[in-house]
């Protein structure tokens, strides 16, 4: 039974952020019905492009010492002042050389005068992350959670009042996610009494240095990542203009809400990751809980692809309506960016930073490549999501591939190529929409959802009965790998 305990704890931690986010952070995607009534889609355009530059300031001004706060924070080997002390430290000095960024960001035409959102958003969110992820590496998750819906339930509110009697516009889009930010963390500092855990004696040079040496290879790791989410809505605004980039980020919303839910159990993975390192059976444990995980990602895709035109229809405003097209493949896009970034824990668990780098690297050349390629035909901006897809797709290979280096676990690759294939079937048939094309969607689906249904039966029935010894995909087990 003492099995079982892990993955209880790992349901558990992830109930509780599930609880204080999930039901919040929907509330935000319902909000884009307001985002497409008040703003054109030339506005929604500028506030998307001001906060993905925001997006890729914050690991190079942080240092990315986000993600070393919570991995060295979960060390028993180094003491958590020293830590925090060292984080917030490096990130103060980060956050100093927002000044050394105005002049760039002065430079840039489509930036000037709305430079001072994005500091003020970067300023916000350096603060925001390395106090949230002190409260994780302490398995604080209750208070976790809590500042997340906190976090959440301001910029609901800002955003309200921004948007429709201030009438702020694309600056009252920015501008709530920064004030939510900094207020949600003048309140973990309050709840938390964090500021017992500082103190400017306690900053070990050789702590830092160690804590640096694993963040700064994740800077361009991130940079990266930013290149391969982002650059697909430059180009398309570079290409097509502020009205198609309009459409294509709304469009971006819905898929990236399968990322947001499986977001919540990731947080939660990364902690159970570290703590079962060293565990004898850690592989099988990676197994089972990838198994699940997997096959709840492609029920969510198959679910969004077949109801993509009703989810165009409910979520946004009518003049957007043709953004309905792009959903499905971003959609395809999402399913690997999930399962990256389950593969992605096995780096912080190990402290593999330069995996992350390099694999990262990969992904965001070949995004690059194709959008280039890609944007300026016919396709326009369906030769965008169809880049972030590719893109996300090699990643995933290159991380396997590292991952049975790092923590050699059993990846059921069959079960997830048919998987892909039947989503892949799914996008093709909304797309071409031929007579009774509904009719084929709905079998696909139902094919995917009795496909998938078992793994997590058999992990809820562990869960619930305590009788968990058999692996979710126990009748594979006698199989040999693929």
């Amino acid at each position: 039974m003492a099995e079982d305990k892990r993955y209880k704890k790992l349901m558990g931690n992830t109930a509780v952020i599930g609880l204080g986010q999930l039901g919040s952070k929907v509330l935000v995607y319902l909000l884009v019905r307001l985002y497409t009534a008040v703003m054109s889609a030339e506005e929604y355009s500028i506030a998307s492009n001001l906060t993905e530059t925001a997006t890729l300031l914050i690991p190079l001004l942080s240092l990315g010492i986000g993600e070393a706060v919570f991995r060295f924070g979960m060390d028993r080997n180094f003491n958590k002042k020293d830590v925090f002390s060292g984080g917030f430290v490096a990130a103060l000095m980060g956050a100093l050389m927002l000044v050394a960024v105005i002049p760039i960001l002065c430079s840039i035409p489509y930036m000037q005068g709305r430079e001072w959102l994005i500091l003020t958003y970067v300023f916000s969110s350096i603060l925001h992350t390395i106090c949230s992820q002190f409260l994780r590496a302490e398995g604080r998750f209750k208070l976790y959670a809590v500042q997340g819906l906190l976090n959440t339930a301001l910029v609901i509110t800002f955003n309200i009042i921004f948007l429709i009697p201030l009438k702020m516009s694309y600056i009252g889009y920015v501008l709530s996610v920064a004030v939510a930010d900094f207020l949600a963390t003048v309140f973990m500092v309050v709840a938390a009494k964090l500021w017992r855990h500082f103190n400017l004696r306690a900053v070990r040079g050789s702590t830092l240095k160690e804590m640096l040496k694993y963040s700064i290879p994740m800077i361009p790791a991130n940079i990266f990542w930013w290149i391969t989410n982002v650059s697909d809505r430059y180009m398309v605004t570079w290409y097509l203009g502020d009205a198609a980039n309009g459409l294509y980020s709304a469009s971006y919303k819905i898929p990236t809400l399968m990322m947001t839910i499986s977001g919540i159990f990731v947080t939660a993975w990364r902690n159970s990751a570290v703590d079962e390192r060293e565990s004898k059976d850690s592989a099988a444990f990676y197994e089972r809980v990838f198994a699940v995980f997997s096959s709840v990602v492609f029920l969510m895709a198959g679910c969004i692809i077949a109801f993509a035109k009703v989810i165009t229809v409910v979520m946004f405003d009518p003049s957007y309506g043709a953004a309905w097209s792009n959903i499905p493949v971003l959609t395809l896009a999402m399913v690997f960016f999930n399962l990256v970034s389950f593969l992605g824990s096995l780096y912080v668990a190990e402290k593999k930073s330069l995996y992350s780098f390099f694999t990262s690297m990969a992904g965001a050349a070949v995004n690059i490549l194709l959008n280039l390629l890609l944007i300026p035909t016919k396709l326009g901006a369906m030769g965008a999501a169809m880049a972030t897809f590719a893109s996300y797709l090699v990643v995933f290979f290159l991380r396997v591939w590292t991952a049975k280096k790092i923590k050699p676990f059993r990846m059921h690759l069959v079960r997830i190529g048919l998987n892909s294939l039947l989503v892949v079937a799914q996008t093709a048939v909304i797309l071409w929409s031929f007579p009774g094309w509904m009719a084929v969607e709905g079998v696909l689906l139902a094919v995917v959802i009795v496909l998938n249904c078992k793994p997590i039966l058999q992990m809820a029935k562990m869960l619930l009965g305590g009788r968990g010894r058999r692996s979710p995909s126990a009748v594979d087990e006698q199989k040999p790998q693929e």
